[in-house]
């Protein structure tokens, strides 16, 4: 254990300052997936970030980028490319199909197989509402999209000898280009045959040259980056070389364009981001592309990239989502959901590592007091006391702790398991009661689970319904909520109060407010802009918390079904706004000090004393407010919650962790080295 101290980098210092015992948190060692695909979808403003298990974050990017739900993935499936069409998200890779989604639900909707093979790479033509598909055997394969929904066989071109690595298709739709080993070749949509072959040549003799990423302008020019670190312009009419850039020290993996295709921005194994940048001659008409800026924002593998409202993201094998720019960098950590739960009573932590989910007691000390900033001698030390694990070729995708930790449940994509802990202070390890069939009727796959305050009940979420059980021998389903009806997406925050309330959330704002007393709808929260990334239920129960991706909070009173006083005050001023590049991920209260409002992201802590003044430069939503303080001390943060008793958690994931779990970056000289 640890006391607290206030950073020497404070903004907005209040006169007080608050003083906890606080529980730092970092044997909690969880394994992030690197990224290996990224695609952008404009009208929308959401990424879709696929991990190496297959797993697909969805980013909305309207305000502050945040994530709105997660698509659990098959390890043993690997999605090698995705594409956008009109709000609908496809994806192919090694399993020979092409996906789309259910963005509602958070699953897959339909597969239709890819006849020839693998899929390596895939393009969408928006104009002929085509998708093409590149495979190993060296077809390719087009599909029309249906406005209705579902995919049309169309036709496949010509196979070529060897996999086809990368694709990109022109505007018109009428021309398609594919890289393999040392060539790229120039495709006829409408005649299935190949019109044109550009050899790329090999630095190496004896050395092949693999084409990994193409892209195509307007204008018929050809971008490629390949295995010998070069990225090449060409003319697609004469099928010459306009120029070449040996730019990257290692295989480029991955380019991208910008809208008005001035810019273009490569990476790879070397992780340097290189932009080039297209230019006029002041003697000609032509125009010429040329390198520009560059940038390291990456410690291994670049295998991602796309352009993205004024920046660049990327991702690769160090597992972080990073949004850049000349003027900005952001690292975002892989946000774990439902990855921890805490017993604020009992002072137990689970954590779930999807195989498998542990569950520790955390330390104690006899003092009460101590040297700010320092550790504390120990009564105790945290401890590792039980363990569930998930069935082979299983994983769980989300699971909660009681508050008493009396009870355990965890969910994969199939069925809900349900534990009674039996003396969880006393032996190690304790009994842990496995319950058969505890939900028979539960609507799988489950989302979210949350017990409540008293541990008398569970809430199962999903995306069709919220189903409320009472917790016995053999659980009772007493109601459910119909979510479909209420909501265009799925539900991903909930949380409950010490009373009888639970609150939901889902990325289109909608709010919602059920009383566990009634089984009924208590109110629903006004719209606000943005989407709710973290939200709770303050200490006195009658109070909910929301914070939301443009970084405001509001209070709202549930007993009276309005926004509380407060609120109405700093709204009357302009509002609340927290000034950080990362959207809240959490909210925390002080069980001493009712005043106090806790927010957090993955590298600040903020507090927010409601007793102090709003002082705006002036009258527009941007304002310094005394109010609020901000702390730097943790990265990367996950959780920061209180005890019962007044202690605070607060669970990190050092930054050293992730680097040793992580293969030896591109070796490079270095000056004096």
């Amino acid at each position: 254990m640890k006391r607290s101290s206030p950073s020497d980098k404070l903004e907005h210092m209040a006169s007080t300052k608050a003083k906890y015992r606080v529980h730092k948190v970092r044997f909690y060692q969880p394994s992030p997936k690197s990224i290996n695909v990224l695609v952008y979808d404009g009208v929308e403003e959401k990424v879709a970030v696929v991990r190496a298990d297959s797993s697909i974050e969805l980013w909305n990017l309207k305000y502050t980028a945040c994530i709105e739900g997660v698509i659990p993935g098959d390890p043993d499936l690997s999605v090698e490319a995705a594409a956008w069409f009109n709000g609908r998200l496809f994806t192919t890779g090694l399993n020979a199909h092409i996906t789309e989604y259910d963005l509602k639900a958070l699953q897959s909707k339909y597969s239709v197989a890819v006849t020839s093979g693998p899929g390596w790479c895939m393009a969408v033509n928006h104009k002929r509402a085509h998708i093409a598909v590149g495979t190993e055997e060296g077809y390719v394969c087009i599909f029309e999209i249906e406005h209705s929904g579902g995919l049309n066989f169309y036709k496949t071109l010509d196979k070529q000898d060897g996999r086809i690595l990368s694709l990109a298709w022109h505007k018109d739709g009428k021309i398609i280009v594919t890289g393999s080993t040392d060539i790229i070749k120039i495709w006829d949509v409408d005649s299935g045959h190949t019109i044109d072959r550009i050899l790329v040549g090999r630095a190496e003799k004896q050395k092949e040259t693999l084409v990994w990423c193409l892209a195509i302008t307007n204008d018929f020019t050809i971008i490629s980056g390949d295995s010998s670190g070069r990225t090449s312009f060409w003319d697609l009419q004469t099928t010459t070389q306009i120029s070449s850039f040996q730019a990257h020290s290692a295989d480029v993996l991955t380019l991208s364009l910008t809208d008005d295709e001035e810019r273009c921005i490569t990476s790879g194994v070397d992780p340097l981001l290189m932009e080039f940048t297209r230019v006029s001659h002041s003697t000609s008409k032509t125009r010429k592309w040329v390198k520009s800026t560059q940038r390291t924002s990456h410690t291994h593998d670049v295998r991602a990239l796309v352009f993205a409202k004024n920046c660049t993201i990327s991702g690769g094998i160090d597992t972080y989502l990073v949004f850049s720019s000349s003027t900005m960098l952001t690292k975002h950590f892989p946000k774990q959901y439902s990855a921890l739960h805490l017993s604020r009573s009992s002072g137990h932590l689970l954590l779930n590592y999807k195989s498998h989910v542990d569950l520790w007691r955390l330390g104690s000390t006899e003092l009460e007091y101590g040297a700010l900033g320092k550790a504390l001698p120990l009564r105790s030390k945290p401890l590792h006391i039980a363990q569930v694990k998930a069935k082979r070729g299983s994983t769980f995708t989300c699971a909660a702790l009681s508050d008493d930790c009396k009870w355990l449940a965890c969910s994969s994509l199939v069925k809900v398991h349900l534990y009674r802990i039996q003396d969880p202070d006393g032996t190690i390890p304790p009994v842990l009661q496995k319950l058969m069939r505890p939900f028979t009727d539960a609507l799988v796959p489950v989302t979210s689970l949350l017990f409540t305050a008293d541990s008398s009940k569970l809430a199962l979420i999903s995306a069709q319904c919220i189903q409320i059980w009472k917790l016995d021998v053999t659980p009772i389903l007493i109601h459910t909520f119909n979510t479909i009806s209420a909501a265009t997406s799925s539900i991903h925050l909930a949380c409950v109060s010490s009373g009888h309330y639970l609150a939901t959330a889902d990325s289109r704002s909608n709010v919602n407010v059920y009383d566990l007393s009634s089984l009924k709808v208590k109110c629903k929260l006004p719209m606000h802009n943005g989407i709710p990334t973290a939200m709770k239920f303050a200490s006195d129960s009658a109070s909910l918390v929301v914070a939301y991706s443009n970084n405001r909070i509001v209070e709202f009173s549930v007993a009276t079904s309005s926004y509380t006083s407060w609120y109405q005050k700093i709204h009357a001023a302009g509002g609340l706004a927290i000034s950080t590049k990362s959207a809240l991920t959490g909210l925390a209260f002080d069980p001493k000090q009712n005043n106090l409002i806790l927010a957090y992201n993955d590298h600040e802590l903020f507090v927010i004393d409601k007793e102090k003044e709003l002082q705006s430069r002036n009258n527009k939503s941007s304002q310094k407010v005394s109010a609020i303080r901000r702390n730097l001390e943790f990265k990367w943060l996950l959780m920061f919650d209180s005890l019962h008793n007044g202690d605070m958690v607060a669970v990190e994931v050092p930054p050293a962790h992730i680097l040793q779990q992580l293969p030896p970056p591109l070796w490079q000289k270095k000056y004096g080295t």
